[in-house]
């Protein structure tokens, strides 16, 4: 089996399953720290307004990810079995 084959393999084995809550949890974490970070970097490198730019885009996103992630995890991924 080849490295295309097993990461194949590993998509459908987690996009198959239902996400849990704490799973969840632990995208939310990751993304309000990844949001402050990304932010705080931006705010040094280029200034304030540039740096809400960056949050404002970056959360909409993240919102949208956790949104889908948490019906998926209601409904399930009977499509991809």
């Amino acid at each position: 089996m080849g490295i295309i084959e097993r990461i194949e393999d590993e998509y459908l084995d987690v996009s198959s399953s239902r996400a849990t809550l704490r799973e969840l949890l632990e995208l939310l974490v990751g993304a309000i720290l990844f949001v402050l970070v990304a932010s705080g970097l931006a705010y040094y490198l280029v200034g304030e307004t540039a740096a809400r730019y960056v949050a404002a885009i970056l959360a909409a996103i993240f919102g949208i990810m956790l949104v889908s992630q948490a019906y998926w995890a209601v409904t399930g991924r009977e499509d991809y079995e």
